[in-house]
């Protein structure tokens, strides 16, 4: 069984490595072959689920209406490989009219489906200019089978590399900073979903924290037929402000197996509301918000803090929508955790609305090549008594196992499984310290890990980390400089 995997494996991979050839001797920029896939994927893994739909309908001997059906199905036009110009004239034309018209008539209709397929389709392309070479692509994501656990789990794989690969590249083209799968797991540990939750991302980019959730929420729980219907339609929201990034968090949540996630195209910040109801409100939130970004002063006013700081106000954002019981694990920028003002502010109703249990400082570089900004998880859940923070535990890591260069080559030491060990019991260690809550407050609501088992912070930090540490400095520094630069210029 094992070698029967593993040569499926191998074939997936190379199923996948050919598109990619034929995609480069197009001409296809790299950073395009994501979206050029992603879109073929999305087409093969929703003709394959209506075919899924077909067969338990007359097993209940009930009809089922497929939405793409003669041919615009899948596995009607994408079998015409003998005819690779027709083909491409059909998807370019008559395909592409049916995906994105509002007209009834002429497209899929008004309903959430039809407009979620308008949505990807407006903001997409198909980069194959020759017929013969579309064809090629097209054969190849045929052999792929969405229905086969194997072939979801490599194909989930080798997509979040080539996320990552084009992120990288690109400096977070395809969706702002690409959070690392290791420091994404490591979250989802410490909140822990669970199959009746209601799991939020505000925004979800490629939806690595809510593919990560649903794997925790399969791999730790036996499922009813119920629950599996609820973990398609009732688990997963999101919300994502690009295009083509919500395409591609769509995508890879199909690959995840999860096919009816709530995922919705807008600007997260835009629609805030203070006033959440209870109902309406998330039991898990796991983010890496956008920072770094500048709000008009216009668009603060849903807000109870005003700031032009993005970070500060989706920090707002995920506190208004934690259900009481819910937990929450965010990625944040330094600054938030000390500055004055409107961050301050806001770290005063966090503490005294909210328990604030853990904060997880990571290295600065972590995020690197997209950014050198040291940041920190902070983990905070909403008591259903309204009770406040009493202490913080702080775990401090210097190393997440891989370089803090741009190239992010994994390394030894990594300190992650030790903060996993550790934070549950909130132990001591070189590493590790609670800080009370009135020692919080006498700093003026400071949240910045500072670890009191450093005499001298220089002194004792391994030569490497520090050259490391002021390398990363420097990359941030130099992009900085480097938009100053297109501003004055402009």
């Amino acid at each position: 069984m094992t070698s029967k995997i593993d040569h499926r494996r191998q074939e997936v991979q190379q199923i996948v490595k050919n598109a990619c050839d034929q995609l480069n001797q197009e001409g296809v920029d790299a950073r395009n072959y994501v979206e050029q896939l992603a879109w073929l994927f999305f087409l093969k893994a929703f003709d394959e689920a209506e075919t899924r739909r077909e067969q338990e309908a007359d097993f209940d001997d009930t009809a089922y209406g497929r939405r793409l059906s003669g041919q615009y199905a899948w596995s009607s036009w994408a079998r015409n490989t003998d005819h690779p110009d027709q083909m491409l004239e059909f998807v370019d034309g008559k395909l592409w009219i049916k995906l994105t018209s509002p007209d009834p008539q002429k497209g899929l209709g008004d309903d959430l489906l039809a407009q979620r397929f308008r949505r990807i389709f407006d903001n997409v392309r198909n980069y194959c200019r020759r017929g013969i070479s579309f064809a090629r692509v097209v054969q190849q994501v045929d052999k792929l089978h969405f229905s086969s656990e194997t072939d979801v789990i490599v194909l989930s794989e080798i997509y979040e590399d080539l996320l990552k690969r084009v992120a990288a590249d690109s400096a977070g083209y395809a969706g702002e900073f690409y959070t690392q799968r290791h420091i994404i797991r490591a979250m989802v540990e410490v909140v822990q979903p669970k199959p009746k939750d209601k799991v939020y991302d505000p925004c979800f980019g490629t939806a690595g924290f809510l593919g990560e959730a649903a794997d925790y929420i399969r791999r730790n729980n036996t499922l009813s037929g119920p629950q599996l219907d609820a973990l398609q339609k009732k688990t997963f929201y999101g919300l994502e402000i690009k295009p083509l990034t919500y395409l591609l968090g769509t995508m890879n949540m199909i690959l995840h197996g999860i096919e009816g996630a709530n995922l919705e195209l807008t600007n997260t910040l835009e629609i805030h509301s203070q006033n959440v109801g209870e109902k309406a409100r998330y039991d898990v939130i796991l983010s890496n918000p956008p920072y770094g970004g500048k709000m008009a002063s216009g668009m603060q006013t849903n807000f109870r803090v005003r700031s032009s700081a993005t970070e500060c106000l989706f920090l707002q954002h995920i506190m208004a929508n934690l259900a009481k019981g819910g937990r929450a694990g965010v990625v944040i920028p330094e600054g938030v955790l000390f500055r004055g003002g409107p961050d301050q502010k806001v770290r005063k109703e966090l503490l005294e609305q909210f328990n604030v249990h853990t904060i997880l400082s990571l290295p600065a570089g972590c995020f690197l090549p997209y950014t050198g900004v040291k940041t920190n998880v902070i983990f905070f859940d909403r008591p259903k008594d309204d009770s406040g923070t009493k202490s913080v535990w702080f775990c401090e890591l210097t190393n997440d196992g891989f370089e803090l260069k741009s190239t992010r080559k994994p390394i030894e030491g990594d300190q992650l499984p030790d903060f996993l060990a550790k934070w549950e019991k909130r132990k001591a260690g070189d590493n590790s310290w609670t800080v009370p809550i009135e020692k919080i407050i006498e700093q003026g609501y400071d949240l910045s890990a500072k670890n009191p088992n450093r005499k001298d912070e220089y002194e004792h930090r391994p030569a490497l980390e520090l050259v490391q540490s002021i390398k990363a400095k420097e990359e941030r520094i130099m992009d900085l400089l480097n938009e100053l630069e297109g501003i004055l210029e402009k």
